[in-house]
C-alpha cells in the first residue's frame, strides 16, 4: 500500500513500527494520487446521510449516491484509465452492499457488478484493489461513535 495509507495503522496499532517496502511510493503511484479531490486517500463526511434499518442490517442512501458520484468523477477525470476490476466498494453492512450494488446497477448498467467488487469487509478480506470506496453507513445528528470502533482512540 502507499506509505500515506500505511502511516495510520502503523501509528495507531503498531507504535510506528511498520516499515514500508522499498520504493512503495513509486510502485503504488497512480494518476489520481496528485488530484486534489482524490489523492492517496480522502475522508468525506456525509453529514446529511441518515442510516436506515433494513432487516437486521442498516443502509445509508446518501452514501450510495456519493459513492456513485465518486466513481463517475473518477471515470470522467481519468477517462484514459480502465478501472475494470480495480475498484472495490466495501461496507461493514450487508444491506449497504445490496443498496450500493442496486444503485450502481441502475445508474451504470447491471454489468457493473462484473467490473467492480461490491463486498462486506469480511467478504473482501484478503483482496487488493487500486481504489477502495468504503461506506461506513453510520450517520445522523448526535452520532458520537461508530459502534464497533467505539473503544479505539484514533486521531488523524
Amino acid at each position: 500500500m502507499h506509505p500515506d495509507i500505511s502511516r495510520l495503522p502503523s501509528r495507531v496499532f503498531y507504535n510506528n513500527q511498520l516499515i514500508d517496502g522499498p520504493s512503495m511510493v513509486d510502485k503504488t503511484k497512480q494518476p489520481w494520487h496528485t488530484h486534489e479531490r482524490f489523492g492517496t486517500y480522502k475522508f468525506l463526511n456525509i453529514s446529511w446521510g441518515i442510516e436506515e434499518s433494513s432487516g437486521r442490517s442498516i443502509k445509508n442512501s446518501a452514501e450510495c449516491s456519493v459513492a456513485m458520484e465518486l466513481f463517475n468523477r473518477l471515470r470522467h477525470e481519468f477517462s484514459s484509465v480502465n478501472f475494470n476490476f480495480r475498484i472495490g466498494v466495501v461496507s461493514m453492512y450487508k444491506a449497504q452492499i445490496i443498496a450500493l450494488r442496486k444503485s450502481f446497477g441502475e445508474r451504470f448498467g447491471n454489468d457493473i457488478a462484473n467490473k467492480i467488487d461490491f463486498n462486506t469487509v469480511d467478504g473482501f478480506q484478503g483482496q487488493e484493489k487500486d481504489i477502495i470506496i468504503l461506506s461506513c453507513v453510520r450517520a445522523g445528528p448526535g452520532l458520537t461513535n461508530i459502534g464497533f470502533l467505539s473503544g479505539f482512540d484514533i486521531a488523524f
